[in-house]
């Protein structure tokens, strides 16, 4: 024990003693106070039996139940030297502590354990929910800087992680530091899933990494963090697929087919250490035109990392044909997988697309319409180009499209209008000086024409910026004032993408054409309404304007043909500024309410008990009965406003295309929150029951001065909607927490907002997570689609919103008294924070 400044005895587990003198110096002035806190936190001390021996505290994260709620943390020291073991044991059975993560980006979270002082271990669980379940278990590691550990696994903005730290075996415990760091730069690799198998032909060293990879599959041999490859064969005979090069200890599997999840009996072989290394090879006897599978994974549980594939077939490629010179380009119409190789070639031709040897095909085109030509199946990494016009050599003004990669594979495809009749050249070759086996495929679809009765001026077809759209006058009729033209003519209504000069261009139509452009979309134009009226731009016989727009407003497009001509055409529109993409946004939610009729639960399952909540958000638009509540839709035609950094196009929250590759929600696996654009919401949030609070949300302003209005539901009572108002003794807790927040004059480019003081509502026991809603959106909330009815409230209009977009999160929040706060700023909040705070508190307090 040690004296106290005031006679009495300060015992060693007491805090005093870590003061510095500068602290002392302030307590002087302060003596009585300071005696009397001495006095009175020391007979606490007594009356709980504390000696004179320091008392051995347990880390207050000892429970999985306590687990520590933290965000990206750098050197946080913590000890499990007085720790015990809790939890499942799926992976440690030594004391252990237990932490919360909430992602702070999509991509990649590194948990490190570098610097510690024992032999460690460390594992990660998806969700924070207590015990998790061994199906819950991400990733684990024992050694990985020497015998301190590290893990790496992907991670989704605002969701939540339970990491669990111990030892090597139960005696193995002591001090150490823990890490941790999200990386958006890295992302969960594209091939993750079986169902997104990587289209593959034989390949040198292609790079793959499964650092970031999840397990996706039947698990026919190991459960590791796998990535999945399609592969066509090319020819028949022995085909070898090697990892040999990779980094980590792999282990690979081919299966027959390629159906996602191949069965027991689709294995041909599988391989974990070939020829003494720890990667692995298969050669299996491939016949041609066959599918297969090869899945390509760690060994046991854990072993990730970056690797090189390489597929080589045995099969002798057939012999190059004459097409290799531009001038001997092969005549061809519709085509399916018609066979190529350009291992013989040679380089001909302009440099335009592709350096490498080529080869040429000459394409008279089967319809008026979409033309599609792929190389979809070959065996290498192919490069593709389209010309307008077979001439030998093409210019650049020639160039139709460029392609390199499509989708997610290493093959190409290109889609471009064509007029039938109309002759294209296609130029085949590969990336830098790549040759191989190939397989071409070229198709037309035709556009129909628009039927007389549906050609007239009130029909105008909507549009926006297009290039080279396929259009026909054949079965059109004449309708409207007769400004410009008599003939055969169609309508458009275009919507400025941008103020500044717009062109509409006819350029590349099979006959003589005439154009007009109005100021608005009303039907009939009067004279007073004509912009312009055009017969031939140029030295030719298409037409082409050129006019002054203003962004967001309306312009009327006539298109017909001098006298009476009529034929098929290609319309071109483009306005030189800044183009916004139309964006259309849903929540992602859980909503029972969807078109599989699939009842989805609100929150997950606690512990052994499982927790039945059915979610009542109203997330999905059109559910198919038409009655609501509606999700809120965002249309975006013109984005003018948005949350966070990013947004990403949906077509429905549960069908439909999804530009991130996922609908939002998937009602018959109960899964939701997979929207990749929420990035809105600064996390992680702090909302203690029943004191007014905070928080910050960004907006991202495309066109300034615009009127927006933010609204906020929170699931305070977690019963799976966001209808209820709950009681503090402040006052009542809406779950509609922020309404209709005003937003203007905000300038264009990124704004941190803070929303109105809240006041939060937590149940005393049950689920620590919690749906919330954000909205931004052109209008205030006027009480949803459907008032009175369960799961109205953050419902949108039956309209849909015009503009903004709705982000929906699964949150763990922090709820402790504020005043556990870190004040001295070292990471931990500890005595070493008290006395800061009393120090803080003494100097500036009267």
């Amino acid at each position: 024990m040690k004296s106290g400044v005031c006679g009495t005895v300060i015992y060693e587990n007491w805090f005093f003693y870590i003061l510095e003198d500068q602290i002392m110096e302030r307590l002087r002035s302060n003596l009585v106070l300071f005696c009397g806190l001495v006095l009175l936190l020391g007979a606490v001390n007594i009356a709980s039996g504390v000696g004179v021996k320091p008392m051995l505290l347990r880390p207050p994260n000892d429970n999985c139940a306590n687990a520590q709620a933290v965000g990206n943390i750098t050197n946080q020291a913590f000890d499990t030297t007085n720790a015990t073991f809790d939890g499942p044991g799926h992976y440690i059975t030594s004391p252990n502590l237990w932490y919360c993560y909430t992602a702070t980006c999509n991509g990649c979270a590194t948990v490190s354990l570098q610097g510690s002082n024992f032999d460690t271990k460390v594992a990660a669980y998806e969700g924070c929910a207590c015990y998790p379940s061994s199906n819950a278990l991400i990733i684990d590691n024992d050694d990985f800087h020497g015998q301190q550990s590290q893990i790496t696994f992907s991670v989704k903005t605002g969701s939540q992680y339970l990491i669990e730290v111990g030892g090597f075996n139960p005696t193995v415990k002591g001090q150490g530091k823990i890490s941790i760091s999200c990386d958006a730069q890295s992302s969960q690799p594209t091939n993750d899933d079986c169902s997104n198998a990587k289209q593959v032909g034989n390949v040198t060293e292609q790079p793959f990494n499964t650092t970031c990879a999840t397990f996706d599959g039947p698990g026919h041999f190991f459960t590791s963090p796998n990535l999945w490859y399609r592969y066509t064969a090319g020819g028949t005979g022995n085909v070898t697929v090697s990892l040999l090069g990779s980094e980590y200890d792999t282990a690979l599997v081919v299966y027959d087919g390629g159906d996602c999840y191949p069965e027991w009996g689709d294995i041909i072989e599988r391989n974990d250490d070939f020829g003494g290394f720890l990667q692995s090879q298969i050669t299996f006897q491939a016949t041609a035109g066959k599918t297969y599978l090869f899945e390509v994974m760690g060994y046991n549980s854990d072993a990730v990392g970056e690797g090189v594939i390489t597929v080589s077939s045995a099969a002798q490629p057939p012999p190059s044909t004459n097409n290799d010179n531009c001038q001997n380009a092969k005549q061809i119409g519709n085509v399916t997988n018609m066979a190529f190789n350009t291992t013989g070639a040679t380089k001909d031709g302009p440099s335009l697309c592709m350096t490498s040897p080529n080869l040429w095909y000459c394409y008279t085109a089967s319809c008026t319409g979409e033309a599609t030509v792929s190389l979809a199946g070959s065996s290498y990494d192919t490069m593709l180009a389209v010309y307008d016009g077979c001439e030998c050599y093409p210019t650049s003004s020639d160039m139709i499209e460029c392609n390199d990669d499509a989708g997610n594979s290493y093959q190409s495809e290109i889609v471009f209008d064509a007029v039938a009749g109309n002759q294209y050249l296609i130029e085949v070759g590969g990336y830098s000086s790549e040759t191989g086996q190939g397989l071409l495929t070229v198709s037309c679809q035709g556009v129909q024409p628009p039927p007389s009765s549906k050609d007239d001026c009130q029909n105008a077809k909507p549009v926006g910026d297009v290039k080279d759209q396929a259009f026909s006058t054949v079965n059109a009729t004449f309708d409207g004032p007769g400004l410009c033209m008599t003939s055969p003519n169609i309508w458009y209504c275009y919507t400025a993408t941008c103020t500044g000069d717009v062109t509409v261009s006819l350029a590349g139509s099979s006959y003589d054409t005439m154009l007009a452009v109005y100021d608005g979309c009303a039907c009939y134009p009067a004279s007073e309404d004509l912009i312009e009226c055009n017969d031939d731009a140029g030295n030719t016989y298409q037409s082409e304007v050129t006019f002054a727009a203003t962004i967001g407003s309306q312009y009327l497009i006539e298109v017909g043909g001098y006298a009476n001509e009529k034929g098929a055409g290609l319309l071109t529109i483009s306005c030189q500024g800044v183009v916004v993409q139309n964006k259309t946004d849903l929540g992602d939610a859980p909503d029972s309410t969807n078109n599989s009729g699939k009842v989805m639960m609100a929150y997950p399952s606690q512990g052994m008990l499982p927790v039945v909540v059915q979610a009542s958000y109203p997330t999905v638009y059109n559910d198919g009965t038409g009655t609501g509540p509606f999700g809120p839709v965002h249309l975006n035609a013109q984005t003018v406003a948005f949350l966070g950094k990013k947004i990403t196009r949906e077509t429905e929250a549960d069908t439909g295309t999804d530009e991130d590759g996922v609908n939002n929600i998937r009602p018959l696996a109960d899964t939701p929150n997979r929207d990749q654009g929420d990035d809105g919401v600064v996390l992680p949030l702090s909302l203690p029951s029943c004191c007014w609070s905070t928080f910050d949300y960004v907006v991202n302003v495309i066109t300034p001065n615009t009127d927006l209005w933010v609204n906020v539901w929170i699931d305070w009572n977690r019963d799976g909607d966001w209808d209820d108002t709950l009681d503090c003794p402040e006052g009542p807790a809406p779950e509609w927490a922020v309404q209709n927040q005003f937003l203007f004059n905000l300038p264009v480019g990124i704004n941190q907002i803070t929303t109105p003081g809240i006041l939060p509502w937590h149940p005393e026991q049950g689920s620590g997570q919690v749906w919330m809603r954000i909205t931004l959106s052109g209008q205030p909330w006027r009480g949803g689609s459907n008032p009175g009815a369960k799961g109205n409230a953050g419902s949108g209009p039956q309209a849909k919103y015009m503009i903004g977009e709705t982000e929906d999160y699964l949150i763990t929040p922090d709820t402790t008294c504020p005043i556990c706060k870190d004040y001295n700023g070292d990471g931990v909040i500890n005595l070493n924070d008290l006395a800061a705070f009393v120090a803080d508190w003494l100097e500036n307090c009267p």
